[in-house]
């Protein structure tokens, strides 16, 4: 059922799947994204109130929670159901890899972004790519995630500094730049197999390879 062609699917905040060869699956973006913005803006106000009617005294305070919230989150976690179904379709016969991304350490300093981030339901992505595979009696290979999004896909330099904003991947090395999702999941298609990343026990044995790696790659290239 596999065949000599590798692709790797690559879980981003901002969408909901890319692959290794371009292909994005689903979006957080357009409707998705103003609803959840107008819901946060209803749990804000209804927030407020609460607030307002405990300094009053009221023991009977109204709930944060929406039924628009809950509908937002079904409707969510269809998108994300619909993205993988139809990446697992249009690659059929493929070696599919995937990080296991640990949704819930990963934070921003804005509170707008933190919403989003919750609203976007990424810890559901994971979960459905080993249903499907599972389902359809396929492989897909769970990889290290330390450093897929900051790692160059050319030279393997790791540094937060390669991400200047969310979209963008631009390495500081060797000046290889596309798009941030792409990147990382090239990376996670490379690691299909890398028993050597494997073998790392925490991200500082990742990046410590990864430094050596590049090292390796400027000889090779006549780098100085």
């Amino acid at each position: 059922m596999r065949n000599a062609k590798k692709e790797a699917v690559g879980l981003q905040p901002k969408r909901s799947v890319t692959t290794s060869t371009g292909q994005h699956y689903g979006t957080f973006h357009g409707k998705l994204r103003e609803r959840q913005k107008r819901d946060r803006e209803k749990r804000r106000r209804k927030a407020k109130l609460r607030t307002c009617l405990e300094k009053k005294g009221i023991k009977k305070l109204p709930s944060t929670s929406s039924k628009s919230g809950r509908r937002l989150a079904r409707h969510v976690r269809q998108e994300i159901n619909r993205a993988v179904n139809q990446c697992f379709a249009e690659h059929e016969g493929a070696q599919l890899a995937y990080e296991q991304l640990s949704v819930a350490t990963m934070k921003y300093k804005a509170c707008a972004m933190n919403a989003y981030l919750y609203a976007s339901n990424l810890a559901h992505i994971p979960k459905q790519i080993a249903w499907i595979a599972a389902r359809g009696g396929r492989a897909a290979t769970k990889v290290k995630s330390a450093y897929t999004s900051q790692a160059c896909s050319v030279c393997h330099y790791p540094d937060r500094a390669n991400r200047p904003n969310q979209q963008t991947f631009c390495c500081v090395v060797c000046g290889y730049s596309t798009h941030a999702d792409l990147n990382a999941s090239i990376n996670i298609e490379h690691r299909l197999g890398d028993d050597e990343l494997r073998a790392c026990k925490d991200r500082k044995e990742v990046k410590v390879l990864l430094l050596w790696r590049h090292q390796v790659w400027k000889q090779q290239n006549g780098w100085p």
